[in-house]
């Protein structure tokens, strides 16, 4: 089993998701149904509705991913709502959700903050990068 959590860009009102991919097509529908509901309304409110008429795509090795929306009679695509997979099976104790204090939030039975060092903020991942690019 291939377990990862998915991040959506800050600028996107999209919650983070935790999806088996073993299945890929499978998990690129959970994601599509997962998000769409709050990405109908920002497209809206940007003037591009027909958007929502999307699907999720990834790169190769599972590492970013994007919805994508085409049209075949115009000849036209865009890529919008970037995302990022981070894999959450690398510990079996790691489920890959957030935790409130000593408790996960996706499974309570799981004691201990053992999602602590699974995944980084999208807002933290990417201030760290900017501030280590800046550096060199």
């Amino acid at each position: 089993m291939t377990t990862y959590r998915v991040e959506f860009g800050p600028e996107w009102p999209v919650p983070p998701i935790t999806v088996d991919f073993t299945d890929r097509g499978s998990a690129i529908n959970a994601v599509t149904e997962h998000a769409i509901p709050y990405l109908r309304p920002a497209l809206a409110e940007k003037g591009r509705p027909e958007l929502a008429d999307c699907f999720f795509r990834t790169d190769g090795e599972l590492t970013e991913g994007s919805f994508m929306w085409i049209s075949l009679a115009e000849g036209i695509s865009a890529l919008f709502c970037p995302a990022r997979l981070a894999p959450t099976d690398l510990d079996p104790d790691i489920c890959g959700a957030g935790y409130d204090d000593e408790v996960c939030d996706l499974e309570p039975g799981h004691d201990g903050d053992h999602c602590a060092n699974a995944f980084v903020g999208w807002a933290n991942a990417y201030a760290a990068r900017t501030t280590e690019g800046s550096a060199q």
